[in-house]
């Protein structure tokens, strides 16, 4: 897998050097440095792709690199591609690619060979808990997708009907096994699909949406279970997710999502669901209750820089995890409950990729909570039933820009597990930036974040950043 990596990045080198003279270029730089206690908050490591560590004080630094696709070159043909190294140094010291990769596009059709940042979901990314499925929790994994970055018309001339899809397979390494004929596999694989609709144009007041996100880990059937598929056949029965010796093949987990938008003279407001489905619950919808709901306003242009203080956008979610499918469990009957988010009966890891949950933060590793908590090391996390409360905001007063995010969950650990009465939590995040340089492109910024409840260890920290950033053309 180095090699791959490696022979990637100096294709995309070669390639970069080649075209420059018509390229739009993107460059980044930031460090940051950090005191904390034991633990380091929640919200100062969550959701930013594993580029900070969640224990001790750290130093951190991000460089990135990126040819971005011209908007305004009409050519039918175009191509892009990013390398990002991020490094972090504490007691356990890290130095990994999240960018990686170089794509190609053909009108609205994008094929992406590598690794990059990325989320699955109707929903907010800058302030959001996080996307149910997948969310930008996780160290970007190498994968080979087919794509419409953006909504392509069904209609020729006209946007009111639009799409768009992603198809992918990733490869996120060997893992442990901890059900079956061995005790761990040399590859673990990752499927992953998406379609979604949208109803208005850009010159409507009112867009809606609706689509689903598919996502299964599978690999080494053959080997795990007795007559288990080989390879080809497998892949076959994850990605129609048919049944397989009273189950499915892999770990499936995704959600169904609707939106709304609604284009005010001001302000412009966004309303989203997802809502949760696992092994089977698709098809009776055990699992509607459970879901990420959200609520979103932004300002549709920010004041000038010598105005009062003002609010730009303003996010309320809501996350529900409890129901599950019930807590009945039988296969006589044909009731499939207990679904154990996060956590799998084969693959020890769960649904994480080195360490990190693929989906949404808020259903912890259980090495981050409080050790008295922790179950038995074959699951990835002991507290998936949630019920969690977050308001973030971002703003801005003359040459400032603040960021907040606060988060209140209730835990209620598992249905194996369970905490009675629930764990409370509180988890805070208070960032201030402001630019050093009249073109806003050189940032300092001082962030305090800290964490106060039962469920995590009480951590606090303070963090002083540096930003660089801009277009070379």
């Amino acid at each position: 897998m180095r090699k791959f990596f490696f022979v990637l990045l100096a294709s995309a080198t070669l390639v970069l050097k080649g075209h420059s003279q018509d390229s739009t270029f993107f460059y980044s730089a930031q460090v940051a440095a950090a005191g904390s206690t034991s633990g380091v908050p929640f919200w100062l490591y969550a959701n930013q792709n594993a580029t900070i560590p969640d224990k001790g004080s750290f130093l951190a630094g991000r460089a990135s690199f990126h040819r971005l696709y011209n908007v305004n070159n009409p050519r039918f043909l175009q191509w892009s591609g990013g390398v990002e190294l991020a490094a972090y140094a504490n007691k356990k010291s890290s130095v990994f690619f999240t960018d990686l990769f170089i794509a190609g596009k053909a009108g609205p059709v994008e094929l992406s060979i590598g690794q990059r940042k990325d989320f699955v979901g109707l929903g907010d990314s800058l302030l959001t808990m996080g996307s149910v499925a997948m969310s930008l929790n996780y160290r970007p994994y190498p994968k080979i997708q087919l794509s419409t970055p953006k909504y392509v018309n069904l209609i020729p001339g006209s946007d009111f009907f639009s799409f768009k899809l992603s198809y992918s397979d990733g490869i996120l390494g060997s893992g442990n096994i901890h059900y079956g004929n061995v005790t761990s596999v040399p590859e673990i694989y990752l499927h992953q699909k998406s379609v979604y609709l949208k109803l208005g144009g850009s010159h409507h007041k009112l867009n809606l949406f609706a689509g689903f996100n598919h996502q299964a880990m599978w690999g080494g059937e053959e080997k795990i279970f007795t007559g288990g598929l080989k390879t080809s056949a497998a892949y076959e029965y994850v990605v129609f997710g048919k049944p397989w010796g009273n189950s499915r093949v892999g770990n499936h987990f995704g959600t169904i999502d609707v939106a709304a938008e609604w284009k005010g003279k001001a302000w412009n407001l966004f309303l989203y669901r997802q809502t949760i489905y696992e092994d089977g619950s698709l098809s009776n919808l055990s699992s509607v209750a459970d879901g990420l709901s959200g609520l979103r306003f932004k300002r549709k242009k920010r004041l000038g820089s010598d105005q009062a203080f003002q609010f730009n956008t303003v996010l309320l979610e809501f996350l529900y995890t409890k129901n599950q499918g019930g807590a009945v469990f039988d296969f006589a009957s044909g009731i499939f409950g207990k679904d154990n988010y996060f956590n799998h009966y084969v693959y020890a890891q769960g649904w994480s990729y080195r360490g990190r949950g693929l989906g949404t933060p808020m259903l912890p590793p259980q090495n981050t909570i409080r050790e008295n908590l922790t179950i038995e090391p074959t699951a990835f996390t002991a507290n998936n039933k949630v019920i969690a409360y977050h308001l973030a905001a971002e703003a801005s007063w003359k040459r400032l820009n603040f960021l907040f995010k606060g988060s209140y969950s209730q835990n209620f650990g598992t249905y194996e597990h369970e905490i009675a009465p629930y764990l409370s939590q509180t988890s805070l995040l208070l960032k201030v930036e402001t630019p050093l340089s009249a073109r806003n492109n050189d940032l300092l910024s001082l962030s305090l974040a800290s964490d106060f409840g039962q469920l995590y260890p009480r951590n606090m920290a303070v963090m002083i950043g540096w930003k660089k950033s801009g277009f070379i053309r």
